[in-house]
């Protein structure tokens, strides 16, 4: 039975071995044959603009790090030993792997940056990160050339027509090329194909949430084929239409529409259609007279596409994290032009009134009720009036399709344009009825109360007594639930907000440090739609549970919403502690559920931040650390989750002092 399961339990791992393996040798063929096409092309061409095989090695430093130096050192003897046999062979094969050097120091700039830690896959939604990766680009490149030339002039083949000078500008270009243009590819599109087949994972991902919302179709075959034609003028333009350097500089109008592509398609939609610019230019290169013009806009169209798509892949992944917020949001989420005409709705509330839909361009005034004198329809007029912010004002609204007004607390922000001109409001609405009839409840006990006080003065203390236990439960209850996850029973955003005031005067008042936690479960969606709800609602009990074991009495956990949940840790006299209680979390949520007959498990994502007594003690301070703690998360997400990130230590920005 035991060589049984040492058999099992040997099988997945020679499988990936095996996979691993396909995976280097597919590597060697790809560099191999992308070179000996790269050379034949240029043969043709009569110039060598780029050096396309230098983006997979640094693609395959960056993901893989020193360890992966190997491959592309086998595939550069594999191409180069046969040319490279000579009087001088010691140096040329020496000028032959100097570009590896550069490379592996930039990639490992890269995976060391700031932070110390690996950072996972390596992704270009970030324009920092992209800014970092092109700066390391040209270093790994300026470096092989330099080092390049040398060994060659010492081998004796350098190029008489160039000098030294104008070799390592043109090698270094060359290089800087094929690295901004193939390592982005290879990172975006290869890289987690080959990361899920070496794990021995199947190549299909699911039906996943798309990141960012896909383009029309008909904008991208418009973006296409204006391309496209733009190419064919520049390919089959005869050959007096242009003057010598303006041909060169022609290509640069292919920058523009680069630009409207990577506006609407992002990162991944933006590198192919660069690398088919490229090959253009490449194609231009017999006619052009002078190449490193078209060098130049070969590296103007590398790195103004990488950096103009890192750019808007960040603007489109925000524009879509609002639209999931909106599509799962209780509340409904609302928007009026400046005359008051509703012109947005969105949330899980307004989808629940159908008659919602034909709304749209009415005034808001329309939708408000009859209003009991403890309402704030004044409060709201006077905030409207004078183009003010306005919070937690209760109305009553007839809403479409219901038959009796609802009570409703809403909040909402002025908007303005850029040149400050009113432009009307944007905010939320929450139905509140189900607390109102509570209160109501509560009234009517405390008057039911005083009846009987007045006229049962005889039996008035067992009654004080019988009542004052009903509105002691129904105030307990009234409390429970403005302030308490119903089904977790953690503290709920209401009194998370409350507890994180009250924790961060308490730190200032003791000169002490304070800690905040953002937790968010990976996986649990998955778990929620294939064992149903209830299992669903167990795992978040259990994990409640689980994190009350973590912490400390005098701490506080709480449930914002779905499964993200948030964590104050107080009295902290070193960081140290909060890093212990993040690794705590994160190994204890990792460890396997029992859900009825099943077992399941779940990991979590850990964002952390530090807050220091000499900054401000208001909320204010405390929305720009849940805003700090929510971006560690979501960092540490994009690391490969189950883990944690420490925040980036820095002042209270966006807090106004106390």
């Amino acid at each position: 039975m035991d060589a049984t399961e040492n058999s099992n339990n040997a099988t997945p791992l020679q499988r990936r071995w095996r996979h691993r393996a396909v995976l280097a040798l597919t590597y060697v063929v790809v560099w191999v044959a992308l070179w000996h096409t790269t050379h034949a092309f240029n043969r043709l061409a009569g110039a060598d603009l780029w050096v396309p095989c230098a983006g997979l090695t640094f693609a395959i430093l960056l993901e893989y790090g020193g360890r992966a130096a190997p491959l592309p050192l086998l595939a550069l003897l594999l191409v180069r030993w046969p040319v490279d046999v000579g009087e001088n062979w010691l140096y040329t094969v020496a000028a032959t792997l100097a570009s590896l050097p550069g490379y592996l120091v930039a990639a490992y700039i890269l995976r060391r940056r700031p932070g110390g830690k690996r950072p996972g896959a390596w992704r270009f939604d970030d324009p920092s990160q992209v800014a970092a990766f092109l700066g390391a680009a040209a270093f790994g490149a300026l470096f092989a050339a330099l080092l390049e030339a040398h060994l060659i002039q010492a081998a004796g083949r350098s190029p008489s027509d160039l000098s030294w000078l104008e070799m390592v500008g043109r090698s270094g270009a060359g290089a800087f090329i094929g690295i901004a243009t193939f390592a982005p590819l290879a990172l975006i599109f290869a890289a987690p194909l080959a990361r899920r087949f070496g794990r021995g994972k199947s190549w299909r991902t699911g039906n996943l949430v798309p990141a960012v919302e896909p383009p029309p179709l008909r904008l991208s075959l418009l973006q296409g084929g204006l391309s496209l034609a733009l190419l064919g003028l520049l390919l089959w333009a005869p050959h007096g239409a242009w003057v010598d350097q303006l041909h060169s500089f022609a290509i640069l109008l292919l920058l523009p529409v680069l630009a409207w592509i990577a506006a609407t398609h992002g990162v991944r939609g933006t590198m192919p259609m660069v690398l088919l610019y490229q090959l253009g230019i490449v194609a231009l290169a017999a006619d052009l007279a002078q190449p490193d013009l078209a060098q130049v806009a070969m590296i103007a169209l590398a790195a103004s596409g990488l950096l103009t798509g890192a750019v808007s892949q960040a603007r489109l992944v925000d524009i879509a994290r609002f639209r999931d917020l909106a599509e799962v949001s209780n509340d409904l989420l609302w928007e009026f032009d400046n005359q008051g005409r509703l012109c947005d709705l969105r949330g899980h509330f307004s989808r629940t009134v159908e008659a919602f839909s034909s709304q749209l361009g009415k005034h808001w005034r329309e939708y408000v009720a009859q209003q009991e004198p403890d309402t704030g329809l004044a409060i709201l007029q006077t905030a409207i009036r004078d183009q003010q912010r306005f919070q937690q004002v209760v109305l009553y609204l007839r809403l479409p399709g219901q038959k009796a007004p609802i009570c409703t607390r809403n909040s909402g922000l002025p908007l303005f344009d850029d040149s400050g001109e009113f432009r009307g409001y944007r905010g939320t609405t929450t139905d509140i009825s189900d607390y109102q009839r509570i209160q109501a409840e509560r009234r009517q006990a405390e008057i039911r109360l005083q009846d009987y006080d007045r006229n049962l003065e005889a039996q008035v203390e067992a009654r004080v007594v019988e009542r004052t236990r009903m509105l002691t439960e129904i105030s307990q209850r009234n409390w429970q639930l403005a302030n308490f996850d119903p089904l977790t029973g953690l503290p709920n955003r209401n009194l998370f907000f409350e507890q994180l005031r009250k924790s961060l005067q308490q730190a200032r008042r003791q000169w002490r440090m304070l800690a905040l936690l953002m937790v968010d479960l990976d996986g649990f969606k998955e778990i929620n739609d294939t064992l149903g709800h209830e299992m669903g609602d167990e795992l978040l009990r259990q994990v409640a549970a689980r994190l009350r074991q973590c912490i400390r009495a005098t701490d506080t956990a709480a449930r914002l919403g779905g499964d993200e949940f948030t964590i104050i840790l107080t009295d902290l006299e070193q960081a140290d502690a909060a890093e212990a209680v993040a690794v705590k979390l994160v190994a204890r949520l990792a460890e396997p559920m029992l859900l009825g007959d099943l077992t399941a498990a779940v990991t979590a994502s850990v964002g952390m931040v530090l807050y220091r007594p000499e900054w401000p003690a208001n909320l204010e301070m405390g929305m720009v650390l849940l805003r700090r703690a929510d971006a560690a998360m979501y960092e540490a997400k994009r690391a490969g989750k189950n883990d944690w990130r420490f925040a980036e230590s820095q002042g209270p920005e966006g807090a106004s002092p106390t």
